[in-house]
């Protein structure tokens, strides 16, 4: 048999996951977007699609569907652009606990994408409350969702990498608690799993303070985390 030949498809694909990389960016001040309002749209709906091509296992609880978002995927997606991000930061003065980096983060981000999973939960549930339901029960279905979510997620990261857009995944800091939470609307029963930020183009251009991941490199040799198993 003939040793098939990568495409120039299956080239492209690998060298857009190689190149993907943790790459946080911190302005000093808002940054002006670089992209109009249309093409922030454009781009946002573009790593939405990405998104909603995640496999998933389990559809989300019934208690799920409410208002516009009906969807039986197991994962939310809420979205601002750049001017958006800037009016959070904003509204984020006074907010506890202290938004710390998240402010730098918003202020050079061209688009935000905050991403929660739907926890199937059992019992009777507060009416209203005051933080996530964590911790959340260990079964298989919520392991199903978190997988479907991340993968989401990845989906994501790896969309912006190939439109040239530097990325972070970000655990949300105060944003996942109930004062900022209340301003973007996103109820409490849903878990944060990330808030990505989708930077400029020329973002590492800019002078901005920007950290890279520090595990890009560690623990990735094949042999130190996979096994070939002969039976």
């Amino acid at each position: 048999m003939m040793e098939k030949i990568p495409s120039n498809a299956d080239k492209a694909i690998k060298e857009v996951i190689s190149q993907r990389k943790t790459t946080k960016v911190l302005a000093e001040a808002p940054w002006s977007p670089t992209l109009t309002p249309e093409a922030q749209h454009s781009l946002i709906n573009s790593l939405l699609e990405l998104a909603s091509s995640a496999p998933y296992h389990y559809k989300s609880a019934e208690r799920y569907k409410r208002g516009d978002l009906t969807s039986t995927l197991p994962f939310r997606a809420y979205t601002l652009n750049a001017n958006n991000c800037r009016k959070l930061a904003d509204q984020l003065h006074e907010v506890q606990p202290p938004a710390g980096k998240i402010m730098n983060m918003l202020w050079a981000a061209e688009a935000m994408i905050v991403m929660s999973w739907l926890p199937d939960v059992f019992g009777e549930q507060p009416e209203v409350r005051e933080m996530e339901p964590l911790p959340f029960t260990g079964n298989l279905r919520n392991m199903e969702h978190i997988a479907a979510a991340s993968a989401a997620i990845q989906n994501i990261l790896l969309g912006a990498t190939a439109a040239g857009h530097p990325s972070y995944w970000s655990s949300g800091g105060t944003l996942r608690q109930k004062e900022a939470r209340t301003l973007l609307g996103i109820p409490m029963d849903e878990i944060f799993l990330g808030c990505l930020f989708v930077f400029p183009e020329d973002a590492l251009e800019r002078g901005a303070d920007v950290k890279l991941g520090k595990l890009r490199t560690e623990g990735k040799e094949l042999s130190s985390w996979s096994k070939s198993i002969e039976l």
